[in-house]
């Protein structure tokens, strides 16, 4: 399982990069032709808004398995472990819920639409756009019931997707900090 978890955490972010990579470029060549050129191409506006959407549907599942969604744990931090695991599991479990309940609303509303629409500037059917709605219900469920799996078998996903950096870097208390 714990193999499972890196190759899927590793394609997710493969995924998440090659996209902002191309909205980086699509970025670019709106700026540099708005600067240097007679004619602003008008698909780059287009598909820097679309990988911007992909690469946030990706990145939601990253952030999931993770668990680096901002909260304020001022209330959970007091809690025993048992109960800290528990608790997690608990909101696993409810955001899992949410995340099929939004993955069955988005099929008929949003993927299959009845009628053709297609994006202005590309010409790309607006069933590939919305897709991402669905993409990131499924990709943050998945990444919840991996999380889940982990938790009960003992393991943290926090530990287990380190990177190298994050590993020799580490985290700092900031009581730490501030006494030295």
């Amino acid at each position: 399982m714990k193999f499972l978890t890196k190759v899927y955490y590793w394609l997710l972010s493969l995924l998440a990069v090659i996209g902002m990579l191309g909205y980086i470029g699509a970025v670019v060549v709106q700026v540099f032709s708005r600067t240097f050129l007679p004619v602003v191409p008008s698909w780059t506006e287009e598909a820097a808004r679309y990988l911007f959407i992909y690469s946030v549907a990706i990145g939601a599942g990253i952030v999931s398995m993770k668990d680096e969604y901002a909260r304020v744990d001022i209330l959970t931090s007091r809690f025993p472990e048992g109960f800290k695991k528990c608790y997690e599991i608990l909101v696993c479990l409810i955001l899992i819920v949410f995340d099929v309940y939004l993955a069955m609303y988005s099929i008929p509303k949003f993927v299959f639409l009845r009628f053709r629409m297609v994006s202005t500037a590309m010409q790309i059917p607006m069933q590939w756009i919305n897709f991402s709605i669905l993409l990131f219900a499924i990709l943050q469920a998945v990444s919840y019931a991996i999380r889940i799996i982990l938790l009960l078998f003992g393991t943290d996903t926090k530990d287990l997707l380190k990177s190298p950096e994050e590993e020799t870097i580490g985290n700092y208390d900031v009581e730490e900090v501030v006494q030295s």
